[in-house]
């Protein structure tokens, strides 16, 4: 039987970035690497791109894997168990806060949203499709990363060089290290206008354990005006007891 040459040359792109381990592949190199002509490299990457399978980084210009890739990964145990189990948790908490509830998890270094369940109200926060590249400035992204072990973090960092999007954004490999270090002795992770000014969240870690180890985090966001130290409080304590929930149902 004959083979697609294009899917073919598709699929080896995806596999070329994946084996990148993180850290991402430009036209150039793939083009190099995989033997196939530069503008065929070019016009499947974006077409990957414009289908969610490959997302470019903006600062480095390098093409790495895109959520689409992590959903497809939904089709296996535990996360596609954890989308279906949680999501009536989720809507639970989200109506609890009627404020914007994200359930994400970890798909090898990439972030993969599960559920999400924006605000009702008028003044809402609306998150970004692509999660790794803002990790550092989220407080979903920030629990997740503060999971890593120091060559995953590593690899993140050379993937995803810190960016200042807001005047209060950790913005250097140093200041995102010491960040997680701080959400690991919290136990939850919070932001405050770092990825977008006007805008703050909070996140708790669900674990489930276990070979392969899975990790998710439960993560509300809300106008900066709404979110003050009370209506804190009352979140965290929110997404506290909807995460252990969540873990309790996950681990049966």
């Amino acid at each position: 039987m004959q083979r697609a040459a294009t899917l073919d040359k598709s699929l080896d792109i995806l596999e070329a970035i994946r084996e990148s381990r993180g850290e991402g592949l430009g036209i150039r190199e793939m083009s190099r690497r995989l033997n196939i002509n530069p503008t065929t490299v070019h016009n499947l990457a974006w077409t990957l791109c414009e289908r969610g399978y490959l997302q470019q980084n903006d600062k480095t210009r390098r093409f790495l894997l895109g959520p689409a890739c992590a959903k497809l990964a939904q089709g296996d145990a535990p996360f596609r168990d954890l989308a279906q189990l949680a999501e009536p948790l989720v809507r639970r908490c989200q109506d609890d806060l009627d404020e914007t509830v994200m359930l994400a998890a970890l798909h090898g270094r990439e972030i993969a949203p599960l559920v999400y369940l924006p605000s009702s109200q008028s003044l809402r926060v609306h998150e970004p499709n692509v999660m790794a590249e803002h990790a550092y400035g989220t407080a979903v992204g920030k629990m997740l990363l503060s999971t890593f072990g120091e060559d995953d973090l590593e690899a993140y960092l050379r993937a995803y060089p810190p960016y200042p999007f807001t005047a209060t954004t950790v913005a250097t490999p140093r200041s995102v290290r010491a960040a997680l270090r701080e959400v690991c002795e919290r136990g939850h992770a919070e932001t405050r206008d770092e990825l977008t000014v006007g805008v703050s969240a909070l996140a708790m870690l669900i674990e489930q354990g276990g070979e392969p180890r899975c990790v998710a985090a439960l993560a509300a966001s809300a106008p900066t005006v709404r979110l003050n130290a009370r209506q804190a409080h009352k979140t965290l304590e929110t997404l506290r007891h909807y995460a252990q929930l969540i873990g309790r149902v996950w681990r049966r």
